[in-house]
Formats: structure tokens, C-alpha cells, sequence
């Protein structure tokens, strides 16, 4: 069955902090219902200095959520690893993975905006080494054993439940990030369609004697959604939110970095629109979709996207809860019963796969 998921990035045009407190309570309460409704996955990521009250801790805000949800998920994507300390953030993730019994997946990443570096004091020109001591450390600390670190002995405490460590991943669209992935045996994630890096990898993977773990985003960019019954009727009324958030976001994007959600120089609704990354879809629209796509297809929503009104951005979820997964958990059940293979149903979903191999078992020793 497709997977679903809701994004949140809090960020807003003028964050003003009365305004930004409603839009983190408005998030809490919708993933505490989507835990309620079927859908599988919280989506979050980090960015610092934006002005404009972007997700700065991911981690926090991701171990609120799964203390207040019993089966629901949390993604990071993507905590910017060089910017923690590598022994607090091996702690972090270890009270969360206790506290959600394995729920969340962190993918780590280097980060592209030099002004985050400066905003804490670390060298945007080393964050390749900064990011390597991180995981080396990462990896040792979640042993339980002790081990060196800047001259002293430390161990740190409570031990992950998740064994053989919590769930994560190495995320970039560059071959460095490939090469790092296949160093450490950690799963890589790219976050856009780039078969040629997928590519490399494998061919890394094949001359080491490991297993690929790879997730990438599907060849048809699905890119973020808004679930609306008119959407002309939407982007007439609601799309300068999608439009701040697109002309924001895709002004950070540097060089050859690669994203789906970056849509550098759009400057208006309609090249927003047209870009096909931030959408607006009914909900018979997208049940087609995911259908057309088969087992491995997914979709997330963005409902609170630039300061969309949190009366609409519950619309829309209303509309993936009551209306979407009805009917996808209707055409599978239809389909089981029938016997009939969907598309995509030879090949288990590579990302499902990936955490199954990442979480093991969750609390043996």
C-alpha cells in the first residue's frame, strides 16, 4: 500500500511568536491525529539563520512528536550533522530512541548555506571532516563501551534500545556522500532522482562485497501536496503561501546541489505551479496517482506550507485521513482478495527495506 506522510517546517513569512506558537501546536496536534488515521510519517528537517522561524531542531521537535504518538514515525531529513556535537547528539538520539521505541530515522547530511556554519561557529570548508568525526563517534558511542574522545574516556548513557544503533542514514546528491556511505555501512538517501549517483553507489557497494541500501526520490519528482477539492480555486486563494516558501527555499540552493524541493529563480505562482514541486492535487486526483505508481508510491503532505491558515491546512489533512486512505486501504484490500500483483509489488520498497535492515531487533543485546 502507498505510503503517506506529513511534512512540517514551521517557517513562516513574518514569524511573529505568538503566530509561531500556534503553527508548532497546530503540527503537534496533527501528527497526534495522523497517528490516529493510518499515516505513516512525520517529515522534518534543520536549517538556522533563515529569519523565518525554519525547523532548528529537528531532533527536539521529532521526540515531542513520537512521545505523544504510539506508532507513527519520524524523518529527519535532514539533520545537518557537522553542526552537533557528536557526544550530545549520540545522547539525544539515544533518549529518543527509548522514548519512541525505535520511531525515528535521522538522515544525516552536510548542509549547503555557509551562514549555518558561521551561526555556530564551525568552518563551512571542513564540514566533510567535521562530518566524518561525527559518525565515527556516533558509532562508537552507541556500543555502550567506552571509548576515547578529545583525550577522556566517556560512555555514554542510556544505551539505544535499537540495536545495533538507532536508524540512520547519509544524505547528499554528491559521489563524496556515496563514498562516505559505503565507509561507514550506513544506507544513503538522495534527495532527488539521480539514477547515475545511484549508479555509483551500487558499483561502490558491489567492489566492497556489501548490500546497497539506497532510497531516492521516484523518477516523477512527487514533490510536496496540498489536498484541496478545487484546486484552481486554491491557488488562487492559498498559493502566494506555496509561492513564499518555493521562492524562499529555492534561493538557498548553491552550485550543484541537488534537492527536489529547490526550484531556483521562480518568482511567481504560476512557475511555482508549474514547476511540479509544490502542488496542489484533489483527492480523487491523487488516489489515481498512487495507483499509476503501485506499491512503492508515496505522497507527502505539506499542510502547513508558508503560513497557510491552520483551518485549511486541516482541510487538507482531513482529506489525505477520512478520504485518501480509505480508498487506497480499500483498493488493497481489493487487490489482496483478488490475488492480483500491483505495479512495483516484485520489488519491496527499497525504503521499508532499508529501516528493517537499519532497526534490527529493537531491544535484544
Amino acid at each position: 500500500m502507498p505510503r503517506t506522510g506529513l511534512r512540517f517546517t514551521f517557517a513562516l513569512p513574518d514569524p511573529d511568536p505568538v503566530q509561531q506558537s500556534h503553527v508548532f501546536r497546530a503540527a503537534l496536534e496533527m501528527a497526534r491525529f495522523a497517528d490516529t488515521r493510518g499515516v505513516d510519517l512525520i517529515s522534518l528537517d534543520e536549517h538556522h539563520a533563515s529569519g523565518f522561524g525554519w525547523s532548528s531542531n529537528p531532533i527536539l521537535t521529532g521526540g515531542m512528536i513520537l512521545a505523544g504518538t504510539e506508532r507513527i514515525r519520524v524523518g529527519v531529513s535532514a539533520a545537518l550533522g557537522p553542526l552537533w556535537d557528536p557526544v550530545r547528539l549520540a545522547e539525544d538520539l539515544a533518549v529518543v530512541d527509548q522514548v519512541s521505541g525505535g520511531r525515528m530515522t535521522v538522515t544525516l547530511g552536510l548542509g549547503y548555506r555557509p551562514v549555518e556554519y558561521a551561526a555556530m561557529g564551525k568552518d563551512y570548508h571542513q564540514r566533510g571532516r567535521l562530518m566524518d568525526q561525527l559518525l565515527d563517534t556516533l558509532l562508537k558511542a552507541w556500543t555502550g563501551e567506552p571509548f576515547e574522545y578529545h583525550g577522556a574516556t566517556v560512555a555514554i548513557t542510556p544505551r539505544p534500545l535499537t540495536r545495533p544503533h538507532p536508524s540512520i542514514m547519509i544524505g547528499g546528491s554528491a559521489k563524496a556522500t556515496a563514498r562516505r556511505a559505503v565507509r561507514t555501512r550506513l544506507p544513503l538517501q538522495i534527495p532527488d532522482y539521480l539514477p547515475e549517483l545511484k549508479a555509483f553507489y551500487e558499483d561502490l557497494c558491489r567492489e566492497e562485497g556489501i548490500r546497497p541500501q539506497v532510497h531516492m526520490v521516484a523518477a516523477h519528482r512527487p514533490g510536496m501536496v496540498v489536498l484541496h477539492e478545487d484546486p484552481d480555486r486554491a491557488w488562487a486563494e492559498l498559493g502566494k503561501h506555496l509561492m513564499w516558501e518555493a521562492v524562499e527555499y529555492g534561493a538557498w540552493a548553491a552550485g550543484d546541489m541537488r534537492s527536489v524541493m529547490h526550484i531556483p529563480g521562480v518568482a511567481g505562482i504560476e512557475e511555482v505551479r508549474a514547476s511540479g514541486r509544490y502542488r496542489v492535487l484533489t483527492p480523487d486526483q491523487l488516489i489515481a496517482e498512487l495507483a499509476t505508481h503501485g506499491g512503492n508510491a508515496s505522497v507527502t503532505l505539506h499542510p502547513l506550507v508558508g503560513g497557510m491558515p491552520i483551518e485549511e491546512a486541516w482541510k487538507s489533512v482531513h482529506l489525505l485521513t477520512d478520504v485518501v486512505i480509505p480508498a487506497l486501504a480499500a483498493q488493497h484490500s481489493t487487490v489482496r482478495a483478488q490475488g492480483v500483483r500491483p505495479p512495483g509489488a516484485d520489488e519491496p520498497a527499497v525504503f521499508d527495506r532499508t529501516l528493517e535492515n537499519l532497526r534490527g531487533s529493537v531491544g535484544s543485546s
